[in-house]
């Protein structure tokens, strides 16, 4: 009778475990899933090929204002592939660095959206025939862009 106690008890301890990581999990997105997360949040957003950041993209200080206009850096960690920012704004739009590893300023308004200073965005790392293109450590590899995986910046 003890020795079924014993057991019950682990079983119920592990399932609370595994609830409370699920729920944490839910609550407490990754940094990699919004650039802007609201008013005065500003977070850095990646690519992620396994277990190397491809493209890394950071909001300019202050740019998480409300005010419907995002300004950003963005790069290629890896020298001869080209890092590009994909944003939906009345259909996706782009913005290009160039092929390499040097830092590139980028910007634009959001005042036509459904949702003003809302926009689903990703990220495509090419060498001008092969594309990985996503979001976070989500990524597809394709011969052109693909929209598949995409991250949320709000609040800019």
């Amino acid at each position: 009778m003890l020795r079924r106690q014993t057991r019950v008890r682990a079983i119920t301890a592990m399932l609370g475990l595994l609830g409370a990581t699920f729920a944490s999990l839910a609550v407490a997105p990754s940094a990699a899933q919004a650039r802007c997360a609201g008013v005065g949040t500003s977070i850095t957003s990646t690519l992620n090929i396994g277990s190397a950041v491809a493209v890394r993209e950071t909001p300019v200080a202050g740019t998480c204002n409300d005010n419907n206009y995002y300004q950003g850096t963005f790069q290629s960690n890896y020298a001869g592939w080209r890092a590009s920012v994909w944003f939906e704004r009345d259909g996706w739009q782009s913005r290009f660095g160039p092929y390499g590893t040097a830092v590139q300023y980028y910007s634009y308004s959001d005042t036509s959206t459904p949702v003003p200073g809302a926009t689903a965005m990703h990220f495509c790392l090419d060498n001008g025939v092969t594309w990985y293109c996503g979001w976070g450590n989500n990524y597809i590899i394709a011969a052109g862009v693909t929209h598949n995986f995409t991250g949320l910046n709000h609040g800019f």
